[in-house]
């Protein structure tokens, strides 16, 4: 019987060295702040830096000396607030692609009824990143598009050129 975990999927790797893995999603928030900051620094413009910093709380206060973890909802409107921005500056947006897949498989979760009429039994896929998620026949398009259709503001994705299925 003492030897039964390592027939256990999760007990039964090699031990690592798991010291850098944190909760949260404070990564994706800073890759997310990092490329509005790319995409002011080519079309300045303070009024649409303002509205993006509005629409992020302020930073997190710290706990016992570490921060606290950063929820998917602030992660949720960082990419929200990103995408806004590029709207505004005229520019086409470079979502981190762990941000975009995460913000859109939280937002599928809890999509409407209309939306989830659309994607019911179906994967998505963006077709600018390595990310897909769901089963059945395949609809596409990119991530910002994807992201967009999932808030309700989008055109619902198209089915995939090759037919794919997941």
């Amino acid at each position: 019987m003492s030897e039964m975990w390592r027939d256990l999927p999760l007990f039964g790797r090699e031990r690592a060295d798991e010291s850098g893995v944190g909760g949260g999603w404070a990564d994706d928030l800073a890759a997310v702040r990092d490329a509005a900051a790319a995409a002011l620094a080519v079309h300045p413009d303070p009024a649409a830096a303002d509205a993006f910093d509005a629409a992020l709380r302020p930073a997190r206060p710290t706990r016992s000396g570490r921060p606290r973890a950063v929820k998917l909802a602030e992660l949720d409107r960082a990419v929200y607030a990103y995408l806004e921005l590029c709207r505004r500056i005229g520019v086409a947006p470079r979502l981190p692609e762990r941000a975009a897949g995460a913000v859109a498989l939280g937002r599928a979760a809890r999509a409407t009824v209309e939306i989830r009429a659309v994607i019911g039994g179906h994967a998505l896929r963006a077709t600018d990143a390595e990310w897909s998620f769901g089963r059945g026949p395949m609809l596409e398009a990119p991530a910002a598009e994807l992201l967009e259709f999932l808030a309700g503001t989008g055109v619902a994705p198209r089915p995939a050129a090759d037919g794919g299925s997941a």
